[in-house]
């Protein structure tokens, strides 16, 4: 993982909090600060790196839902040890798509694919025997989604992802 600090630049290894940051799917690193920063710092170099303004992202801990606000300081008593997650701030509109139809719903960037996948088999009203067998794809594509992998993380800037509710290997047909 490439460090850098809150500056933009390779960090230095001196007295710096390094923070596992995630910011996309398959794009986590290391981020160094100095002590006594606030976690913004951390939205700064992600916004600059992206070409947004930091109003547009969001920050939270995982396994927490709370979003990290502009007054948490990074020091030594700060559970940096955590994997962060940066989100565009928007929810995300995820759209499913299972034989001939398709449903939609608003999701919240740090929703997990898992809760995606438990409301669509309840949205098709799939038998409760057979949920067990289904899993969530990108549309049009074979590989099954991890049940913990974040929506804003694969749906992007534009806040918007298409997805294919499949049995197993088997497609169930796809919407247009």
């Amino acid at each position: 993982m490439m460090k850098i600090d809150a500056g933009g630049s390779p960090a230095q290894s001196e007295a710096k909090i390094a923070v596992r940051v995630k910011s996309g799917r398959g794009e986590e690193r290391v981020i160094e600060v100095d002590p006594g920063t606030t976690v913004t710092a951390i939205l700064e170099i992600v916004a600059t790196e992206r070409g947004c303004p930091v109003a547009e992202l969001v920050l939270l801990r995982e396994g927490h839902s709370e979003l990290l606000t502009s007054d948490v300081v990074l020091d030594g008593t700060y559970p940096c040890h955590c994997r962060h997650h940066v989100h565009y701030a928007d929810e995300v509109t995820v759209t499913v798509c299972y034989q001939d139809g398709q449903k939609e719903r608003a999701f919240k960037p740090f929703e997990a694919i898992k809760d995606v996948l438990e409301w669509a088999i309840e949205a098709f009203a799939v038998d409760a025997a057979m949920a067990t067998e289904f899993e969530l794809t990108r549309r049009g594509e074979k590989e099954e989604l991890p049940g913990s992998e974040q929506v804003g993380h694969l749906a992007g800037k534009n806040c918007v992802l298409a997805l294919d509710l499949v049995r197993g290997n088997i497609a169930n047909g796809g919407c247009r």
